[in-house]
């Protein structure tokens, strides 16, 4: 007997929808970052999104792309990027998540001139409110749903106080002046942040100069990609525990946290599959329905992947040539890069997820291919399991086979106490029978 991918993340799917209820959307907001695939066609790309609630989308930009050197503001940037959003996103009805990258991952992106010169001096402050008044009167028709200075900062700080210090002074000077200047402009209120990395937010190294970096602006931004340190990624058990402890540490729904990124790659090169992206995606979901007053926006990062010659590009650009970092980066999308894209199942569990949460008018394609029964006599423990997993059940079990993320049987027997030692980690589902010729299907996770 072999289950097909898609019924198994049917399963997957079916199983949490009836552990877990669904919270109606409410005033969270849904958006993309979109990209188009090989086919080079942003309308279809934008459509993709569209089709899946997107009610707001990702747009970067970095202040050195816009003002190469001093006073010199690249004019053809300007038209090719702000003018072009500013009809696009206004015409389209669809907000604007603004991110201008004066920081970007682990590069100070900064005029020329401006290079040699720490965040706290007048001189940068000075200049970065006249990019800001550039930026700002060429999007007279877009609706930022927020402005984010800065992406992922704590990576190219790490653990130097002193460079948190001075990007706070720099933020408390820019943040109120941007906020002063939109309203006079559009008479709008404007959301600012600035944009950090999960890790950095919660790791004991960096999370006070995180939370003193956060203080006093209008929402903590985040990215999320659960990330081991050799680039593989961890399995989507992990998502629960991870939006536990963001908002233990941001607790206040008065500084609702925005997810500017959120993404999960599905190379088998990082320990992944399509399969667990889905996965991991539903779990995000899950996770947002506890946390709902206090996470208030989520970006899937992204809708396409990135062709070779972008991740070529990456590769230079961050002077990383790890090839397992490579792949994670050329995979988060959940439709391929090739022709015209082909959905991954993550895209189909999304659909499905809103479609619980009656988000918009959309349709779970894989809801009418099967139906699950909420496990109710059958416990698992412990799961995740490192070793053993044992299996109680009120009923005498018959049978059980063992299925992998692909859908291959790995085992099957009638012991109810099971040695997966030597079975690699992922996510696996248990096909149980009863002796009554009843069944069960419940998922467990092998670390």
């Amino acid at each position: 007997m072999k289950i097909t991918t898609t019924s198994l993340l049917l399963l997957f799917v079916l199983f949490q929808h009836s552990a877990s209820a669904q919270l109606a959307k409410g005033d969270r907001i849904f958006a993309w970052q979109v990209d188009a695939a090989e086919n080079d066609d942003y309308n279809a790309a934008f459509a993709f999104a569209a089709d899946a609630c997107q009610e707001s989308t990702h747009m970067s930009l970095t202040w050195s792309g816009l003002e190469p050197d001093a006073g010199e503001f690249d004019h053809d940037f300007i038209a090719s990027r702000l003018d072009i959003a500013n009809l696009y996103y206004s015409i389209n009805d669809v907000m604007v998540e603004m991110q201008v990258s004066v920081t970007n991952i682990a590069i100070k992106e900064v005029p020329a001139d401006l290079d040699p010169i720490p965040f706290d001096d007048p001189a940068m402050i000075a200049r970065f409110k006249i990019a800001l008044d550039t930026i700002f009167q060429h999007i007279p028709d877009i609706e930022l749903a927020a402005l984010n200075i800065g992406n992922e900062s704590d990576i190219l700080f790490g653990t130097d106080e002193s460079m948190y210090t001075a990007f706070k002074t720099f933020l408390d000077s820019i943040v109120p002046y941007a906020k002063d200047t939109y309203f006079d402009l559009y008479g709008k209120e404007l959301k600012v942040g600035t944009t950090l990395t999960l890790g950095g937010l919660t790791s004991p190294e960096k999370s006070a100069y995180c939370q003193m970096m956060n203080e006093g602006l209008d929402i903590v931004t985040v990215t999320y990609y659960p990330l081991a340190p050799d680039f593989t990624m961890e399995l989507p058990t992990v998502v629960a525990d991870h939006f536990d402890e963001l908002v233990a540490l941001y607790p206040s729904v008065d500084q609702p946290i925005y997810f500017a990124e959120c993404g999960y790659a599905s190379s088998e090169t990082c320990n992944s599959s399509e399969d667990l992206q889905a996965e991991f995606f539903s779990a995000v979901f899950n996770a947002w329905d506890e946390h709902y007053d206090n996470i208030k926006y989520l970006t899937v990062f992204k809708s396409t992947d990135w062709s070779f010659e972008d991740v070529e590009f990456f590769e230079e650009y961050l002077g990383i040539d790890d090839p397992i970092f490579l792949e994670y980066l050329r995979t988060l999308g959940v439709r391929t890069w090739d022709g015209d894209g082909t959905n991954k199942l993550a895209y189909e569990v999304i659909l499905c997820e809103l479609e619980a949460r009656d988000w918009c008018d959309v349709e779970c394609a894989l809801s009418n291919l099967s139906t699950l029964a909420a496990p109710s006599s059958i416990q698992l423990y412990p799961n995740p399991t490192n070793e053993v997993l044992n299996i109680i059940s009120k009923t005498q079990v018959k049978e059980l086979t063992i299925y992998n993320s692909r859908g291959e049987s790995i085992l099957t027997t009638n012991e109810t106490s099971i040695n997966l030692k030597d079975s690699p980690a992922g996510i696996y589902l248990v096909y149980i029978t009863m002796s009554d010729n009843t069944t069960q299907s419940l998922k467990f996770a092998k670390q």
